[in-house]
């Protein structure tokens, strides 16, 4: 079965099958002082309404049609879990006060700021205008909408920061992974 397949699976079962399950699986304030650390991760997966939800999962098919062939292998979806961490770390440390978060979108800022730069990287031009649409939608967010909305922008662009430094560390991932092989 596809990731996108699995993860639709996921976000579906959270929501419909388990009611009531945001609370205990989102971020709050609390839940980090508590020490609760694996929320950093299951917020990504718990939606407020179901307008939310399927938001998410539009975008996530729309990842899939688009980038597919960037993470395809089942292991290559641990790219996820930094997006995860750094989305809502970075929503924890915004300027705005500690709110609660839940929802699938710094992940798919993330997935598409990732994606896109690799397509860069390997000389696709129209892959800046992804890139530019990505930083320009969330760069609004942060400067033009009233500091109380519903956008976690901070979580965003935490995501799309981690997605830079992962293509970044990629050459290095490489170049180590080839020393460390062994000659047949």
């Amino acid at each position: 079965m596809q990731p996108a397949w699995c993860l639709t699976a996921l976000l579906l079962a959270l929501f419909y099958l388990l009611p009531g399950s945001v609370a205990p699986l989102q971020y709050t304030p609390e839940s980090s002082a508590a020490g609760q650390w694996w929320r950093l991760l299951s917020a990504q997966f718990v939606h407020y309404d179901s307008a939310h939800l399927w938001l998410n999962i539009a975008g996530l098919w729309l990842w899939w049609l688009l980038f597919a062939q960037y993470l395809p292998r089942w292991r290559d979806w641990l790219l996820l879990l930094p997006l995860m961490v750094a989305a809502t770390s970075a929503h924890m440390l915004s300027p705005q006060g500690v709110m609660n978060y839940a929802g699938f979108s710094g992940c798919l800022y993330g997935l598409f700021g990732y994606a896109a730069l690799v397509d860069i990287r390997s000389g696709r031009r129209s892959s800046w205008l992804i890139l530019l649409v990505l930083v320009g939608k969330n760069g609004y967010d942060l400067w033009a909408l009233p500091v109380i909305n519903d956008i976690a922008s901070y979580a965003h662009l935490g995501a799309i920061a981690m997605a830079l430094l992962l293509v970044a560390l990629q050459p290095l991932t490489s170049m180590l992974r080839r020393l460390t092989q062994r000659p047949n």
